[in-house]
């Protein structure tokens, strides 16, 4: 790929070093002295080995992640925490480790997995200090494929968590992690991101000399990787054969057109015919604030209010004391059925008028709330104690000023917190409290819940199996489950899927009430028991439990606000939990029974389903318009005037979305050709460590601790669609985003600061049509960081040995420092302008695209020690 271009761009290489990963396209930089006409930095050779490639001794231990698959199925999931080896978490207890670099290799085990946490079919893994690795070897990329990958080293002081909403930058993840009470102020967990997918092999991972991730009192190994099965299974898993074509989905159907490259289609996830696709339109339902767009006829009034509940009514009034739009009011003299009320008016009242006392519900991570072009902004009046920071906005320094101003005042009706727009923390008061999920997993929204708005009711039949209804007072909830008597049956709350870890409801075949947290394709844990068991009658054969437990739980809080609450439900043939015997999806809404609420304007929603069982939105694919990303307007990468095909579910043809974990690729009617074998192999990663030696009051303390970044070319989107205007004639296609330092990504970002510093700078593409990306500062015209994407290739052995496959791809990062070889580094302020570009082969469409840059920095007000 990297011929159609006329500019290439030099790299630093040397003989192969003493490193995990031997052989085939060697380590490298991408800015090494020469690299462009204006380096500056310190002559000399920096060396790509581990062990030497930073002052002092280095050490190393290994960890291994289990993975299991078919033919075409994909492994995405968060493994089970992996214990680290005993003697170092001893050694490290109340100290802090520094890491100087990682590999990552896919290997075969055939050793002692001495301390695994795998139990049955719930995957995890185990470690060995300093290496368990006589008998391991590597699996080629053309047989098992890692599209991306998070892993994370945690300490004693750190806790997961799974967010209520997936953050989406640099791909999709449940998984949170937060520190817990301590005095010593270190980091207590660190994720390892960058180069994560099909590069992550050979790409180099090494940090600077007196530049580490730091982790104070580390524990524990956390891996989420995802995997996609290519492997023809005529050849053994660590054949080194090359690619050997197998079977695939209807290519007409998802539009691969690729078909003979060095590695399968598979990789890019198109869409089967196991994936349908349905459009769903529903209305908001608001007992506070303002609708962002309100229902303008007494037709549409009704139709919104019947998709909700049953009309006994339906009119129009005129009347500017009661908001505009669409009113649903509960009939009091027929429990259950609700007045459609259409109000004419013009007026500013917000659906909480005269509601008296609330409650905040909140915080809840990884959302926001809009300000709907100005109309939902609390002003930036003095009035309501505003910083003035933000104009047009009412903006606050902390959630506690927040929550005590926004009280004061029945124009607030919430608002949310995020560091995205300044350098410090802003709360931004809204009048509404319609709330969206955020890709920036750190923001947080709190809105009102007024006390009348508290009482709520709902009721479902669930696809035919089991019956479910919910009413609360805010207090207590009563929940009534309905299903067949003699075996199980249950349901998860808030999921879409098992994959969502819901919480869950289990009633047994005799009566008996579980509660769990369910995982992805297991039954998961048994939790404390909150609910009570009122009664439990069998009638015609079918067993009704009556149940009630309060509100709000520390695993699951039923919510207080109307709306609907997404269900999966599932019956078995065995009186005890076991494998269910039909599953479906569905859904329950709540809605105030004593008090009037606004219907707002419908929205739709998409939706895909893999094999009518597992049933996900359709969103966070959210194309924006020029200067921040091309996806709206010239998404395709031809300049053609088109948006990108992944900004709209009907033109989606394969990404992420079909590739969820343990879904299939191949189509439902070539199940028959799928063996029955399942390959095991581990995700290995070597991680090389330096003892942390803290500032003396002459010495500086050995190591900076470095903060990641992490941005999107295509914005939102994640994994866009490369086109072509003549498919098969050889071109090159380009995208481009303009942004500032300050929407990088940042993380870890201080309550101020004025620079920042990247060490490590270094983009993730896809194979075999990533050519380059170029990092430019934009107001100095200065080429900060550019990429050119290396291949397998015959000057470095056969194009089917590891490390070397064809179309294979590796991605040398640029590395600042003061090392001899080294760049110096460049500082930025946070509204220093950006310009990020991508080219890429273009000759043939490619599926499931990425354009990212992610790096480790330092900022200008970091402690060189942690006090």
């Amino acid at each position: 790929a990297a011929s159609l271009l006329l500019a290439h761009l030099s790299v630093s290489s040397m003989a192969e070093p003493e490193v995990m990963n031997k052989g085939g396209v060697p380590y490298s930089i991408s800015n090494p002295p020469g690299s462009t006409k204006d380096w500056i930095g310190t002559p000399g050779h920096y060396s790509t080995n581990f062990n030497t490639n930073v002052k002092g001794p280095v050490e190393h231990f290994d960890v291994y992640g289990e993975v299991r698959t078919k033919y075409s199925q994909v492994y995405w999931t968060r493994n089970t925490p992996i214990n680290l080896p005993p003697d170092l978490v001893k050694r490290f207890d109340g100290k802090v480790m520094a890491i100087t670099g990682y590999e990552i290799d896919q290997v075969t085990h055939e050793g002692p997995q001495t301390g695994s946490t795998t139990k049955g079919g719930i995957l995890g893994g185990f470690s060995c200090f300093p290496e368990c690795s006589g008998t391991d070897k590597s699996v080629p990329i053309y047989h098992a494929y890692n599209h991306h990958y998070f892993g994370w080293l945690t300490g004693k002081d750190s806790e997961m968590y799974d967010m209520d909403k997936p953050i989406h930058v640099p791909n999709p993840s449940y998984t949170g992690l937060r520190s817990l009470p301590n005095t010593h102020g270190f980091p207590t967990n660190i994720v390892f991101k960058e180069n994560p997918g099909g590069e992550y092999r050979k790409s180099y991972h090494g940090y600077p000399s007196g530049y580490a991730q730091l982790l104070h009192s580390p524990t524990q190994w956390v891996v989420e990787p995802m995997q996609i099965d290519t492997h023809n299974r005529k050849y053994g898993i660590n054949d080194e054969v090359g690619y050997q074509p197998w079977f695939l989905p209807k290519a007409q159907q998802n539009n691969m057109t690729q078909l003979h490259s060095g590695l399968s289609p598979l990789i890019e996830c198109p869409c089967s015919n196991r994936i349908s696709r349905k459009v769903v339109t529903s209305s908001t339902i608001l007992t506070s604030g303002k609708c962002p767009a309100t229902i303008t006829s007494q037709s549409e009034c009704t139709a919104a209010v019947q998709a909700l509940a049953q009309v006994s009514s339906s009119s129009t009034i005129n009347n500017a004391s009661r908001p505009a739009g669409c009113i649903m009011v509960p009939d009091t003299m027929k429990t259950g059925e609700y007045q459609a009320v259409f109000n004419a008016a013009t007026s500013s009242q917000s659906c909480s008028t005269g509601q008296g006392p609330f409650t905040w519900d909140g915080p809840h991570n990884g959302t926001a709330i809009d300000c709907a072009n100005g109309g939902q902004c609390l002003p930036s009046d003095p009035k309501f104690g505003c910083t003035g920071e933000f104009q047009g906005q009412c903006t606050w320094d902390s959630p506690e000023v927040a929550l005590k101003q926004c009280s004061a005042y029945d124009e607030c009706q919430g608002f949310f917190c995020s560091t995205v727009f300044s350098s410090k923390l802003l709360c931004f008061g809204r009048s509404t409290t319609v709330t969206r999920r955020s890709t920036t997993a750190t923001d947080q929204t709190w809105t009102k819940v007024y006390k009348q708005a508290k009482t709520l009711q709902g009721e479902a039949d669930l696809g035919g199996l089991v019956n479910l209804s919910i009413s609360h007072n805010g207090e207590t909830a009563k929940i009534v489950l309905s299903g067949p008597d003699g075996v199980w049956y249950g349901v998860g709350f808030n999921a879409q899927a098992m994959k969502d870890a819901p919480y869950a409801i289990i009633v047994d075949g005799s009566g008996s009430v579980s509660e769990r947290k369910l995982a992805e394709h297991s039954p998961g844990a048994l939790l404390k028991p909150s609910v009570k068991v009122e009664s439990s009658s069998v009638a015609s054969g079918i067993r009704t439990v009556v149940l009630t437990r309060t509100v709000a739980s520390a695993d699951y809080s039923i919510p207080a606000t109307p709306g609907v609450i997404n269900i999966i439900t599932a019956i078995g043939n065995t009186p005890t939990f076991a494998y269910h015997k039909a599953r479906t999806g569905g859904r329950i809404i709540l809605l105030p029974t004593s008090t009037s609420s606004c219907i707002c304007a419908p929205k739709t929603s998409d939706y895909l389903s893999y094999m009518n069982q597992s049933t996900q939105e359709f969103e966070g694919y959210n194309c924006v318009d020029e200067p921040r990303s091309d996806m709206l307007k010239h998404g395709d990468g031809t300049g053609r005037n088109v948006p990108n095909a992944a900004c709209h579910m009907m033109t989606y043809h394969g990404g992420l979305q079909c590739c969820k974990h343990q879904f299939f690729l191949t189509d439902v009617e070539q199940d028959k050709m799928i063996p029955d074998e399942t390959d095991t192999y581990f995700l290995k990663w070597r991680y090389y460590f330096q003892e942390y030696v803290p500032a003396t009051p002459t010495i500086p303390a050995s190591h900076k601790h470095l903060h990641h970044w992490v941005f999107l070319i295509d914005a939102d989107v994640n994994d866009y669609e490369e086109d072509n205007a003549r498919y098969g004639h050889s071109s090159i296609g380009k995208i481009e985003a303009h942004l500032t330092a300050r929407e990088m990504g940042l993380e870890d970002v201080p309550s101020s600061f004025k620079g920042i510093t990247s060490v490590v700078m270094t983009p993730h593409c896809h194979a075999p049509s990533c050519i380059r990306e170029e990092f430019w500062n934009a107001d100095s015209g200065e080429i900060i960081c550019n990429v050119t994407a290396q291949y397998g290739s015959p000057e470095y052995g056969s194009t089917g040995q590891v490390f070397n496959e064809a179309d294979y791809i590796t991605i040398p990062p640029c590395i600042f420092g003061d090392q001899p070889g080294l760049q110096k580094p460049f500082t930025l302020t946070p509204e220093t302008k950006i310009r990020a570009i991508k080219y890429f082969n273009n000759t043939y469409r490619h599926l499931g695209q990425m354009a990212q840059w992610t790096g480790l920095m330092v900022y200008d007000t970091d402690p060189y020690v942690f006090v």
